[in-house]
């Protein structure tokens, strides 16, 4: 019994290496609990105020931004319409006299010009028909001539030798020989109109279409159209302006000088710009009481036949004369309650916030008409970070990159 708790007591005693381990590891425990307490624990900067990185989101310093140096450029932004092409002049040319047609002096779908011989009817049976009103003119001059010879003898003789009946027979005769000679004449004009119509000619310059008549067909007035022409250069362009676009030109230009203030150009269907500029030919003198629009025609050079008639291009329609103008990219605008604005870095580095007036955008461009000059520069990417008053560090912008 005795050596049992003899055996107890040694247990209990514990090696004096050990106890030191013991100590050792509960120190480094307690160390290392301290130290993760302290790095989770928020830090307070000296003095009490949080730091610009804190209130900044990061460490590091100021937030970068990127900026871009303003430039001047000319913001002319078009206003767009869907426009009709359709020719100045066009005519269906109609054969005026039956006949058959004896040649067709174009090919299909030519340029002709005006006085161009198209087409030639058989002129044989008109051409006898005016010989006939010439030898009836012979006719009626001679009967004519006749007439007042009589009348000429009758009014030499003795009034007692003759009748007051024979006189005023003789003075008709002749008047009605006359007449007939003034008849003659004009029965020789008709014939010779239609002479005339056996040769078609092309009255005025232009693109003729197909044609329904060919060598050694009949043709006549009953027919209809032989050939259509329509006139291709100049051309014209037909489009439609709202009312408020029209009345804002008047207003800003007045009628005489809105001509020379606006600048017309047209866009094909391919997306090419035209490089001639057109001029006002007129415009409608009602307004639509359906669609509130003015209708306007312009009229433009068309050598090379790239608009045809019946085509549809977008009328282009910005100022002639431009002034340049500070211009920022659109993701520099920035807009709140008191307008827009911009951050502006100085030299030191500092962004400031500056109000500035907008003008025309165009292409992912803003024109600004007041409140930046030229050479300052803009956040363009960053903006959110950026707190007036406080600097910024400036990183190497994309556009600074491509140049």
């Amino acid at each position: 019994m005795s050596e049992e708790l003899e055996r107890a007591k040694a247990a209990k005693r514990e090696h004096p290496v050990a106890k030191v381990m013991g100590w050792l590891v509960t120190a480094v425990c307690l160390l290392w609990l301290g130290w993760m307490a302290r790095a989770l624990a928020p830090q307070k900067p000296a003095g009490g105020a949080p730091s610009l990185a804190a209130m900044m989101g990061g460490a590091g310093g100021p937030p970068p931004v990127e900026v871009q140096t303003v430039e001047e450029a000319e913001m002319n932004p078009p206003h767009a319409y869907i426009g009709r092409v359709e020719p100045i002049q066009d005519v269906e040319l109609r054969a005026q006299i039956g006949g058959y047609v004896e040649q067709v002096h174009f090919k299909e779908g030519a340029r002709v010009k005006a006085g161009d011989l198209l087409f030639t009817i058989d002129a044989e049976q008109y051409e006898a028909r005016v010989a006939v009103r010439k030898a009836e003119i012979g006719q009626a001059e001679a009967a004519l001539d006749r007439a007042e010879r009589y009348l000429q003898r009758l009014e030499r003789s003795d009034a007692r030798a003759i009748t007051q009946a024979d006189l005023d027979t003789a003075r008709s005769d002749v008047a009605q020989g006359r007449a007939a000679v003034k008849q003659a004449v004009a029965n020789l004009a008709l014939a010779e109109i239609d002479l005339k119509h056996t040769r078609i000619i092309a009255p005025i310059d232009g693109h003729v279409g197909r044609t329904v008549a060919n060598v050694g067909d009949y043709v006549s007035p009953s027919l209809g159209a032989l050939v259509r022409i329509v006139q291709v250069d100049p051309i014209r362009i037909a489009f439609s302006v709202t009312d408020k676009d029209y009345l804002k030109a008047i207003e800003k230009f007045g009628t005489e000088r809105v001509q020379d203030a606006l600048r017309i150009r047209y866009r094909l269907p391919t997306g090419t710009v035209s490089d001639g500029v057109g001029t006002r030919d007129f415009e409608d003198n009602t307004m639509s009481a359906d669609t509130a629009t003015l209708s306007v025609r312009a009229r433009f050079p068309n050598a090379h036949g790239l608009l045809v008639p019946d085509g549809y291009v977008t009328i282009l329609v910005d100022l002639a004369n431009t002034t340049k103008s500070p211009v920022i990219p659109q993701e520099a605008m920035q807009t709140d309650r008191e307008g827009h604005f911009v951050y502006v870095v100085d030299e030191a580095g500092i962004a400031q916030r500056r109000a500035v007036t907008t003008g025309a955008i165009m292409e992912g461009r803003v024109a600004v008409t007041a409140g930046l000059k030229t050479g300052e520069r803009v956040v363009v990417q960053g903006v959110q970070k950026v707190i007036p008053g406080q600097p910024v560090t400036l990183a190497s912008s994309k556009e600074a990159d491509r140049k």
